[in-house]
């Protein structure tokens, strides 16, 4: 049985040998790979995710997150650092009294508005540094303010410019908040006009 096994693997080896220009010279027609291309299953496209916009988000998050640590850590350590002479000048002074809850709501309202306006930061980055840099400016002269009042004995101009130094950093972040409102209500607005023929 091999031995009929192997004489017919010898007759078609032969045949494949005999016959091997002939195999070679034919050629596949064109339309024949188009038509198998054709039947393949289309190539699924993985959609890339992009991490940048979770990036800013967190970003934006982690900065409010410490702002606000720092600022209960500075409020903290001003409670504990303040001396008694101070504390007491403030009770028995109502300009001082006044000047203090003052700041603290004013303190509240900056706060609040600012935290609106860092939403809009990762549109315009640029305005948020200038603002950040106008309001340090704004700080000094305040501390520097601050510094007359405990020289003046509570002078109840220098508490107003305080206060008015409070309500100039409110305007200015209305302002703000009003333009970059309106800014983006005009983009939503102007969404393009489909036509169809």
């Amino acid at each position: 049985m091999q031995k009929n096994k192997t004489m017919k693997e010898d007759k078609l080896e032969q045949f494949v040998r005999n016959n091997a220009d002939e195999f070679n010279s034919l050629e596949t027609p064109e339309l024949a790979w188009e038509a198998i291309e054709k039947k393949l299953p289309a190539a699924k496209q993985v959609p890339v995710r992009k991490i940048w916009p979770y990036a800013w988000k967190a970003a934006a998050a982690i900065l409010i997150f410490a702002s606000a640590w720092l600022l209960n850590d500075y409020t903290d350590y001003k409670k504990s650092s303040g001396d008694n002479s101070a504390s007491s000048s403030v009770a028995s002074n109502p300009d001082l009294t006044e000047l203090s809850d003052a700041e603290a709501y004013y303190t509240s309202q900056i706060y609040s508005k600012q935290a609106e306006l860092a939403s809009y930061a990762k549109e315009h980055p640029e305005i948020i540094d200038d603002l950040k840099k106008e309001f340090v400016e704004m700080d000094k002269d305040k501390e520097e303010l601050k510094k007359d009042l405990t020289e003046s004995n509570a002078d109840e101009k220098v508490i107003e410019a305080i206060i008015l130094s409070y309500r100039v950093k409110i305007e200015i972040l209305d302002q703000m908040l009003t333009e970059l409102r309106k800014a983006k209500e005009s983009n939503v607005n102007q969404k393009p006009v489909e036509t169809s023929l």
